[in-house]
């Protein structure tokens, strides 16, 4: 498949957001009338291809879907997306994933979920040799929480073998999701001696852990450090309006990840830096942002971009996104 830059691995699902351009109403047996529905492939494998697309970057993908209609669009959909890069695997026993997105204006999505398929996702696919190989989300793919993380460890284990940096993302653990009570420590310390970079927002880790605490800065940063401390390279916790925290391990430890992408470790090592998110003069649409700024700044690193410089380019390039500006090849 060529040189590819990233392979995005794991959940994916078909969204479907009803337009919504006033209130609505949840009362039984009221009819209101809504616009018309906007269709797309969503998750860590649907929203980052087309993100990675809009930035112009080699992309494979690779998740499972049913054996169903819905299937069939997100196989549609991740073909036009990313051409001659779908990995696809169909499940005859799980329906596809999908998401109803209720956004109304000028306020924050709610998410309806069905994990579908990645349930039954255990990292068994192709991996293609991907400077970066970033898995999303195990927190709505259990079979890659089985036996402590080991099919997360087993997948991470083949792509540092091909020379792949490794990257890992989480999403929301939703109150009733069966990994609410999961042991999340446990498969960090099992896993993250095996990821490059874990970039997880605020709120998917405090949900996971099953805690509502707020991020005050002190609290993200020594959260950030105990993930280091854990084995990760790179901890990078997104938290929307607040931005971004990220700090690196020493020198020893992001070797192995600067070597993957072809960095300078130098300016890697042992930063620690808050990095505001881009001021917005409307808002569109939030659906894919965070999975949009972990392409964005893989694509800043991949482009010779220091961490800082990485993290501040990601958030402009999210910023446009919510403000409905298309993603069109990479900045300055």
């Amino acid at each position: 498949m060529g040189d590819v830059e990233l392979q995005l691995v794991g959940h994916v699902c078909v969204d479907l957001a009803p337009g919504i351009e006033a209130p609505v109403s949840l009362t039984p047996g009221v009819l209101s009338e809504i616009g018309a529905p906007r269709i797309s492939v969503g998750g860590a494998v649907g929203n980052g291809a087309r993100a990675a697309a809009g930035l112009g970057r080699a992309t494979v993908v690779a998740c499972r879907v049913g054996d169903d209609a819905l299937g069939d669009i997100c196989a549609s959909v991740l073909e036009e997306t990313t051409p001659g890069g779908v990995v696809l695997t169909r499940s005859r026993t799980a329906a596809t994933s999908y998401s109803v997105i209720v956004q109304p204006p000028d306020r924050d999505r709610s998410i309806w979920h069905h994990t579908g398929a990645n349930d039954e996702f255990d990292g068994t696919c192709e991996l293609v040799g991907a400077t970066v190989v970033h898995f999303g989300y195990p927190t709505l793919c259990p079979a890659m929480t089985a036996d402590g993380g080991a099919p997360t460890v087993a997948l991470f284990e083949r792509a540092r073998a091909q020379g792949s940096a490794t990257s890992l993302d989480l999403s929301y653990c939703a109150e009733n999701s069966p990994l609410r009570g999961y042991d999340w420590d446990g498969y960090f310390t099992t896993v993250l001696p095996h990821v490059d970079l874990f970039c997880p927002s605020w709120d998917d880790v405090v949900s996971a852990r099953g805690t509502l605490l707020e991020p005050e800065p002190g609290l993200v940063e020594s959260t950030a450090d105990d993930f280091l401390a854990l084995g990760a390279a790179v901890v990078l916790i997104t938290l929307g309006e607040q931005g971004s925290y990220l700090a690196t391990a020493d020198d020893a430890r992001i070797r192995t990840f600067t070597a993957a992408i072809g960095a300078d470790p130098s300016s890697w090592a042992d930063r620690r830096a808050w990095v505001p998110a881009a001021p917005l003069e409307r808002f569109v649409s939030s659906n894919g942002a965070g999975d949009t700024f972990k392409v964005a700044f893989l694509a800043g690193v991949l482009d010779g971009r220091d961490p800082v410089a990485a993290a501040t380019w990601a958030a402009q390039v999210v910023g446009r996104g919510i403000q409905g500006d298309p993603l069109l090849g990479s900045a300055p």
